[in-house]
């Protein structure tokens, strides 16, 4: 089967070459361009790619299919993408996870993302948000971790899976507030919250996007944004930095890449179509209902974002003993 995957591979290669470059930037796209999402739908990254898909699409004037590829921790739908034919019409729609977590956790991973996807740009972000249970008794961060340090190991914080962003994002708090709290990984950000709702958990380091409608509603209770800024979202939460605490930054993200060897002709078409999507202001709304913030970053600035994040999350995860093979 590799052998016969890789023949096909070569050829399609072969064929590429003998085309001119330019011959196929000028025709692109001329057929339906496939956003691969390497991680379950209905999750934050499937959200965000179905959010910019159409309108994407609008702005390259070609129709735009989303289809997720999962397993191992996004590695198998990056690995697709990867391996992919180089010429614009396979893209990844990947998160922080595929960018930055996976390469700070994973101990064999068989691919280098920054070597072989060319980033197009990065495309939209939900803040990470800590939340309680409606019962625990802090209503404050001071609260939570003077309540923490009171009873060291009794609390506990929920993540969407051991080795992910959320269990990161969970273990830079603590080393940053000096807390001990015991992880309770579930299936999925989905889980995460019942978990929570149904107080067999005590704390959830979350995705915005994941818990805002619980938040609204009184349901958990939101304590401190991990972000620079206040989200317009929830403009009453205080951020980290506000309440002493200025390491404690983080948010799931997203970004367009494409194979590394794809023509700069067609890079250089989807770079301007995500410049057109981000002007769109029927975009904008659906991102905000979304509970997703736009990047305003230019290439540079994304280039310098990634390698702080990979540096970042691979000094959590060694600080808290976190590798999977």
């Amino acid at each position: 089967m590799q052998t016969s995957l890789t023949r096909r591979k070569a050829v399609a290669l072969l064929w590429a070459s003998l085309v001119p470059m330019p011959a196929l930037a000028a025709s692109y796209p001329d057929r339906p361009i496939r956003f691969v999402v390497a991680l379950a739908a209905g999750g934050p990254a499937d959200a965000a790619a179905r959010a910019f898909a159409p309108y994407f699409a609008e702005a390259v004037g070609q129709s735009v299919i989303v289809e997720n590829r999962t397993g191992a921790s996004s590695v198998i739908g990056t690995d697709a993408v990867i391996r992919a034919t180089p010429d614009g019409y396979t893209l990844l729609f990947g998160s922080s996870s595929t960018f930055a977590v996976n390469p700070a956790v994973m101990k064999s991973l068989r691919f280098d993302v920054n070597a072989q996807l060319n980033l197009v740009g990065l495309v939209s972000y939900t803040p990470h948000v800590l939340v309680v249970r409606s019962t625990l008794p802090a209503n404050t961060l001071a609260e939570l971790v003077t309540l923490a340090k009171q009873q060291p190991g009794k609390l506990s914080y929920a993540s969407s899976g051991t080795g992910g962003a959320i269990h990161l994002a969970s273990e830079l708090f603590k080393r940053e507030t000096s807390t001990d709290l015991i992880h309770v990984p579930y299936r999925g950000g989905g889980p995460a919250v019942l978990g929570l709702l149904s107080g067999d958990v005590d704390v959830f380091f979350s995705d915005l996007s994941t818990t805002i409608g619980n938040i609204q509603s009184g349901r958990l209770r939101a304590l401190a944004m991990a972000w620079p800024t206040r989200s317009s979202q929830l403009p009453d939460t205080p951020t980290f930095a506000e309440l002493g605490y200025p390491g404690v930054v983080s948010s799931s993200w997203f970004g367009l890449a494409a194979p590394i060897e794809t023509p700069a002709d067609i890079v250089a078409k989807l770079h301007l179509a995500m410049t057109q999507t981000f002007a769109n202001p029927a975009y904008q709304a659906g991102l905000r209902k979304l509970g997703n913030e736009q990047f305003t970053l230019d290439s540079d600035q994304s280039k310098a974002f990634i390698k702080g994040e990979v540096d970042k999350w691979a000094s959590v995860a060694k600080s808290a003993n976190i590798q999977i093979e």
